[in-house]
């Protein structure tokens, strides 16, 4: 050991007392290889950064010439020398591109997430954001994993979504993270989880209401809701929530091509819970003999869908109330009429 290191090892102990125990470990191990270039306790020297660079520059010029594994090597021994060096974050990121090349998409994922978290000054932190997306994507798309390295394994569906997920951590105001929330819907669709898939739009338009996706995800909104609807007899929560968000879309982007079918969809909704208010007042006024509450559910049927054939049926209803007739009572009729809104 060079005597100056003695004399700053000396000082260190003098002082032991009122210092770290493990600080001042770390600092008597890099006295002890301050020749190989270690990382000394309080931040690089300049000998490291050099080091560092110079394997940086190594495994970027391997890589230039198509040396994938040789490069790959210099990095991770860059990573493991220096792992907060300045170069550290630009090695992890060729790191993350040669196991994207590979279609390596969950390592190349967590190797640019490495990134994020550990350099968050990294001067291309756009490219790692388009980076992870293309990775979440490829996963969306239905790249698998290697079992033993060559059996293909299964879809990675949830995987994807995790990985939307933090791009729209780590980059909340980028145009990744709208996309990235649609994507989670789309996937959410496709295993069956409305659910999630209405979590997701919800937080696109709730965010991002000026982005483009934004029409996309009203219609798939009030698309899901709809497909939640199993009939009049059945609780209408889902139907009024598609209503809605039908209702919103047509005032919002009265020139969407999707205009047409919206209000198509809109009058199936609306009559539908027309049937279902319809059904209700038949069960008072049949079952129940209370001509009141099935006078409320019947003005409701005319008021949601005021041209449908419910609301023709509901107002020859209330005439009978007024004139004080009452129909035949059937049981097939009653079986029929007992539903809960």
């Amino acid at each position: 050991m060079r005597r100056s290191n003695l004399i700053i090892l000396s000082l260190w102990l003098a002082v032991a007392s009122s210092l770290n125990a493990s600080f001042l470990q770390n600092t008597f191990n890099w006295l002890l290889e301050q020749e190989d270039g270690t990382t000394p306790p309080w931040g690089y020297s300049a000998k490291a950064e050099i080091s560092a660079n110079e394997l940086l520059e190594s495994g970027r010029a391997k890589l230039e010439a198509g040396h994938e594994r040789s490069a790959l090597r210099q990095f991770k021994k860059l990573l493991k020398k220096f792992p907060e060096s300045n170069a550290a974050g630009e090695a992890l990121f060729l790191k993350a591109r040669i196991e994207m090349s590979k279609e390596k998409w969950v390592k190349a994922f967590d190797s640019l997430q490495r990134v994020a978290k550990e350099h968050p000054s990294f001067k291309d932190y756009d490219q790692l954001i388009s980076s992870q997306f293309d990775c979440a994507t490829a996963l969306m798309e239905g790249a698998r994993g290697k079992i033993l390295w060559v059996i293909p394994g299964f879809t990675q569906f949830g995987k994807a979504t995790e990985q939307f997920e933090v791009i729209v951590r780590n980059a909340p105001y980028s145009d990744y993270a709208p996309l990235s929330l649609m994507n989670i819907a789309l996937i959410s669709e496709k295993q069956n989880r409305p659910d999630a898939a209405i979590d997701a739009l919800d937080r696109l338009i709730n965010y991002y209401p000026q982005n483009m996706l934004a029409p996309d995800a009203y219609y798939n909104l009030a698309q899901t809701y709809a497909n939640l609807v199993k009939g009049s007899e059945y609780d209408q929560g889902s139907t009024r929530q598609a209503i809605s968000y039908y209702e919103d879309f047509l005032i919002l982007f009265p020139q969407s091509s999707y205009t047409g079918e919206v209000e198509s969809r809109l009058t199936e909704m609306e009559n539908l819970q027309a049937t279902s208010r319809l059904n209700l007042g038949n069960f008072f006024y049949l079952y129940r003999s209370n001509s009141t509450a099935a006078l409320i559910f019947y003005n409701e049927t005319i008021t949601i869908a005021p041209d449908s054939e419910a609301a023709e049926e509901a107002r020859q209803r209330i005439e009978d109330i007024k004139a004080g007739v009452r129909p035949v009572n059937s049981a097939s009729m009653i079986r029929k009429l007992l539903i809960i809104d």
